[in-house]
């Protein structure tokens, strides 16, 4: 029809004979600038056309229309062969009704939406944009390992209250979520995380994890050369919470004291340093418990050896031990898991961030009950 419409258009092998409007729509009618086709049966040309059925097709939207492509689905006859076959589009899917850039528009759209919005949008049904998703999703390689060298391992409910929890495992360096396993059982994880080569398990080089007992066992089952770091967040969570309880326990229940007392000393401001001393003068126990947690948390700043933390905590724990209770058993036990934060300050910083993305796909698509469906979305999220 026109070259300008032509070059818009951008398809190899096809030129715009008609354009039409409908509403919010635009219609283009194309024709194909070959007359022969190549039998994929014996490679052969031919030119022997048995029927002509043209199709619409779902193209990319222009200046907020939709665009639909009147497509000229031909079969041909082979007289080499005596078959009958039907010609493939380059720019489309075999039996399917959108153009292979319209199906990766939708793809990435998904990615930071939900179905049902994006259904909206589009005009088309739920089950259209969940087809077109799970059509391009079944073509996405796996997640590439290669080249990782730390690792955070963390679990998340699949659905809240219900306590089916997933682990995922994301690259600390390339802040990349690599993947999510349907369990939180030991047995589970090592079968799935297995899988991958022993070459990419092994360069492998830390591993930061919480304080459940079973991850340390699953990193050393995988990852044969990874050092084990108890994530500081989850080391300092526990003993704030005993802080806490201190506070209860010694009756100063205030507005904004909890707040006041869990922020580090350095952050606060003098209205809220003042307020700090007159709470701290109100029990001597909870005074100490106080000094103690920033305490604990100046060795976390300060130390720069696993050596030297070590022997810090180990005074620590002598220390505390008049004030605080279980928690120090709990910190003997994984001690030294948790001085291997200081051969290079690994934290699991990226995986709260993954972790609270992962919550905002689940919000937008107002949770999942399916597993498959879960991993797929937001793996795709993560995979640009």
């Amino acid at each position: 029809m026109s070259f300008e419409l032509d070059a818009l258009l951008n398809i190899p092998g096809v030129t715009v004979e008609m354009c039409s409007y409908q509403d919010q729509e635009v219609y283009l009618t194309l024709g194909l600038l070959t007359d022969a086709c190549v039998c994929p049966h014996c490679q052969n040309h031919t030119q022997r056309m048995h029927q002509n059925r043209p199709i619409l097709i779902r193209d990319l939207p222009v200046f907020g229309k939709r665009v639909y492509l009147r497509v000229p689905r031909r079969q041909f006859y082979c007289a080499s062969c005596q078959r009958y076959f039907t010609e493939r589009l380059d720019f489309a899917g075999w039996e399917r009704r959108y153009t292979h850039r319209y199906e990766a528009y939708i793809y990435q759209k998904v990615q930071s939406s939900s179905l049902e919005q994006i259904a909206r949008e589009e005009g088309l049904s739920f089950d259209q944009v969940q087809g077109i998703f799970n059509h391009q999703n079944a073509q996405k390689k796996t997640e590439d390992w290669g080249g990782v060298r730390r690792l955070s391992i963390d679990e998340i409910s699949q659905r809240k209250g219900h306590k089916n929890f997933v682990t995922v495992v994301a690259d600390i360096d390339r802040h990349k979520l690599l993947e999510m396993i349907p369990s939180h059982k030991q047995e589970k994880i090592v079968e799935t995380l297995m899988q991958q080569p022993l070459a990419v398990r092994e360069q492998v080089e830390e591993v930061s994890v919480d304080m459940w007992g079973g991850f340390p066992r699953v990193v050393a089952a995988v990852f044969p050369n990874a050092k084990i770091i108890i994530d500081r967040f989850h080391v300092m969570k526990p003993v704030n919470m005993e802080l806490d309880q201190i506070r209860k326990q010694v009756g100063i229940t205030d507005q904004g004291v909890r707040f006041i007392l869990l922020k580090n000393r350095e952050d606060l401001t003098p209205k809220e340093s003042d307020k700090l001393t007159e709470i701290l003068m109100g029990s001597k126990r909870l005074s100490m418990a106080y000094q103690l947690k920033e305490d604990f948390r100046s060795i976390y700043e300060s130390s720069t050896t696993v050596v030297g933390g070590k022997e810090r905590f180990e005074k620590w724990l002598t220390k505390a031990h008049s004030v605080y209770g279980k928690i120090l058993q709990t910190i003997r036990t994984h001690l030294p898991a948790i001085c291997n934060y200081f051969i290079s300050r690994t934290t699991s910083g990226v995986m709260e961030g993954i972790n609270n993305r992962i919550k905002l796909i689940k919000r937008q698509a107002y949770g999942f009950a399916n597993f498959d469906n879960f991993r797929a979305r937001t793996l795709a999220a993560f995979s640009n």
